[in-house]
């Protein structure tokens, strides 16, 4: 019997680019290599409407655009799922957040919320994309609490499935530890994802660490911080900042499930983070990696100079934080189980 035909609908924004590539492996290695369709977010448009209803619009034109229709449809992430029900396929959502978390921390994500019936509506809508997909693929236990509690998805039809860390990362050999350590921050939005406090926190431990920021931001020079602006998701020059670093520092105000993290704990590093999002799910406090309040300058600045400061503490816990990943947080094993998910539907 011939494997179902798969498809893989998958927005192109912010850490979404690098599940993809995790996706594609794993779909590349099917008997039957499931179509992708990419749904890149325009910079501007002419017709004010929202990311959610054009995003789910051109995802549907897209899939109409295929040879064939799929057996089954995979909608990464609910942006732009508002189409599924009417592509009439068996579906799956993904969601790194639902609607209603992004839109707790929609300021970071220069999200705003509409009047109070249109946000009814929208809740409406999705319960109904949410209800009509014959299964729900939550990037955390977070995410899955508030499926379930928001939107009166049934535990039973949710899969909890992180993203996690390409194959690549696991195989990062630790340097010899040194005595001036690197801080490691990958972010491309500098301010959200913390990287100001950072250098704020970092700037008395000068001359004893280096900083490296890998980010599009425009940074000032500044002392034993250097700025890699080359490094794309799964990119050589991205690899070589994490076998390059000793400690990862991600002060961020405002996440959902952070893919750098994981691919930080793939690599051995102990983590430097805030409890926002799914955040204290993945990085265990005083294990794997240290948490500290939002915009803590004191208390981030403290986590920083313990890690700095003791060699074996970032052994520990780097070492920690990889064998968590190894357990959770692989993307390939974890892109595998959402794809035989979804051709478990078709």
């Amino acid at each position: 019997m011939m494997a179902p035909d798969l498809a893989l609908c998958l927005e192109q924004t912010l850490g979404h680019r690098a599940h993809t590539l995790n996706l594609e492996r794993a779909a590349a290695l099917r008997e039957r290599p499931a179509s992708v369709v990419r749904v890149e977010y325009p910079e501007g448009s002419r017709i004010p409407l929202p990311w959610a209803v054009r995003g789910s619009g051109r995802a549907l034109r897209q899939l109409q655009k295929l040879a064939r229709r799929p057996d089954a449809t995979l909608f990464h992430t609910s942006t732009i799922s508002l189409g599924a029900p009417a592509y009439r396929t068996p579906y799956v959502v993904s969601v790194d957040a639902t609607p209603l978390q992004v839109d707790a921390m929609g300021d970071w994500y220069r999200h705003k919320r509409s009047a109070r019936v249109v946000e009814r509506a929208k809740v409406a809508s999705y319960k109904r994309v949410f209800g009509g997909a014959r299964a729900m693929v939550a990037w955390s236990a977070w995410s899955a609490r508030s499926l379930e509690r928001d939107y009166g998805v049934r535990p039973d039809r949710i899969r909890v499935c992180h993203p996690g860390a390409g194959r690549r990362f696991f195989e990062l050999e630790r340097l010899v530890t040194r005595d001036i350590p690197t801080i490691l921050f990958v972010g491309g939005d500098f301010v959200r994802k913390g990287g100001d406090i950072l250098l704020e926190a970092f700037a008395p431990l000068a001359g004893r660490a280096r900083l490296l920021l890998v980010t599009g931001a425009d940074i000032p020079e500044m002392p034993e911080v250097d700025i890699e602006r080359g490094a794309t998701p799964g990119s050589e020059r991205l690899l070589a900042a994490y076998a390059g670093a000793d400690i990862f520092c991600l002060p961020t105000r405002g996440d959902c499930t952070s893919v750098a993290i994981e691919e930080a704990m793939a690599a051995g590093l102990p983590v430097v983070t805030t409890p926002v999002g799914s955040n204290p799910e993945t990085v265990a406090d005083g294990e794997s990696g240290i948490l500290v309040p939002v915009d803590n300058l004191a208390a981030l600045r403290e986590a920083l100079t313990r890690l700095v400061d003791d060699s074996s503490m970032r052994t520990r816990m780097g070492m920690m934080a990889r064998e968590r990943a190894r357990e959770s947080y692989d993307a390939d094993v974890n892109a595998r189980a959402v794809l035989a998910l979804l051709q478990d539907v078709a």
